[in-house]
């Protein structure tokens, strides 16, 4: 029997754990999980970008905890000397834009940005070319630039959180959901692949993409479904100015990775579903055209690896859905639909989760438009500006 049983011990469940421990308020705490190694979840194959550069809100305010969290990841998740050290590589983000349109969109979700305390520039042609002489920007009119965004170690971060959550005694069990036991309008027991149930007061389902099969178990449908994404490690002859996390309307992104750079590529026209399967010819095809035209160093590139993760989709705006499950059961929680962005809002997802279990209600970061209900009213909650 447990207090509160976490369905998903990725970043989202082990943050939850973590947040909901250290309120030593909580009582029992369950995280099932079926591989402790994360070999094929979501945060450990991602980019690792933290960024503020949001068009709403709620997630900037999230991404900013986030960045505080692990910017002091190595102390708060200090356990026996572990993680020890964890780098917050403040490289920035920038994220580039054409023609009268898309000047307009980015420079309104510039605005929000510094009305929320964010100190990021709105760039011009020429200001931008000063600023990275690497870029090739003869086709691009304006940018964002994010100076205290950067990226971490996303597998250095998910065990940073089981670690410590552990160390405050939350329960992992290694095993799988195959079904939740619903009676008088509550869920009453997870039904484990091994057999065994784990009875609990409240469930709280991040189960990530593979989530939306967990909700429809009580009845919940979620516009939720996994997006194959695949990243590409290459290096480069010569060097090149340190350069920020570079986004633009081509869905394709690239960062520095230690001597060499990391390149992936959001495609939303390719079939939905799970696979891990690396598209090398799309890097011939698609990556190589455009990294070779946006940075000329990077004509003479060579491709080491490649690999492919997942996100949890958001089909119907792209943002989280998080909170109790509406219309439905009193003592079912998700949070989904990050769409890529959830190793940033992991820290935040986990604070906000805990103030819903014990206080009833946000205490820091107002997130109720960010509730199951806009879902039953189908009224997306879309960024404004851009989506980066």
């Amino acid at each position: 029997m447990a207090d509160i049983i976490i369905i998903g011990g990725s970043i989202m469940g082990s943050s939850i754990a973590y947040h909901l421990a250290m309120t030593g308020r909580a009582g029992n705490i369950c995280v099932i999980e079926p591989d402790p190694t994360y070999e094929w979840a979501a945060a450990p194959r991602s980019s690792g970008g933290v960024r503020l550069m949001h068009g709403l809100p709620e997630n900037i305010e999230m991404s900013r905890y986030g960045r505080e969290v692990y910017k002091d990841f190595a102390r708060l998740m200090d356990v026996d000397g572990q993680p020890g050290s964890f780098e917050f590589l403040e490289h920035g983000y920038l994220y580039l834009v054409s023609g009268a349109k898309g000047v307009a969109a980015a420079e309104e979700s510039w605005r929000i940005q510094t009305g929320c305390g964010v100190p990021n520039d709105f760039l011009d042609r020429e200001a931008l070319a000063a600023r990275f002489p690497s870029l090739n920007v003869a086709d691009v009119d304006a940018a964002i630039h994010g100076p205290q965004d950067g990226f971490i170690d996303p597998n250095a971060a998910v065990l940073g959180f089981r670690r410590k959550a552990l160390s405050l005694g939350v329960e992992y069990i290694e095993d799988r959901v195959v079904d939740i036991e619903v009676s008088g309008g509550l869920a009453r027991n997870v039904v484990l692949e091994s057999g065994n149930k784990v009875a609990g007061d409240i469930i709280v389902n991040v189960a990530g993409a593979w989530g939306p099969k967990i909700s429809a178990m009580v009845g919940m449908t979620v516009p939720v479904e996994p997006l194959s994404r695949n990243t590409f490690y290459f290096d480069i002859r010569g060097q090149i100015e340190t350069m920020p996390l570079t986004n633009s309307p081509s869905g394709v992104t690239f960062r520095q990775e230690g001597a060499g750079f990391t390149a992936g590529q959001t495609d939303t026209n390719v079939p939905f579903g799970f696979d891990f399967s690396v598209k090398h010819h799309m890097f011939d095809e698609v990556f190589w055209p455009y990294l070779a035209h946006r940075v000329p160093a990077f004509e003479a590139l060579q491709v080491k690896r490649g690999w492919a993760g997942h996100y949890a989709y958001n089909r119907m705006d792209g943002n989280t859905i998080i909170g109790k499950f509406i219309g439905g059961l009193d003592n079912f929680y998700v949070a989904t639909g990050f769409t890529g962005a959830g190793l940033q809002k992991g820290p935040a997802i986990g604070r906000a989760m805990t103030e819903l279990l014990l206080d009833g209600g946000y205490q820091t970061i107002d997130l109720s438009r960010m509730s199951y209900q806009r879902v039953i009213d189908e009224k997306p909650l879309l960024e404004v500006g851009f989506t980066a």
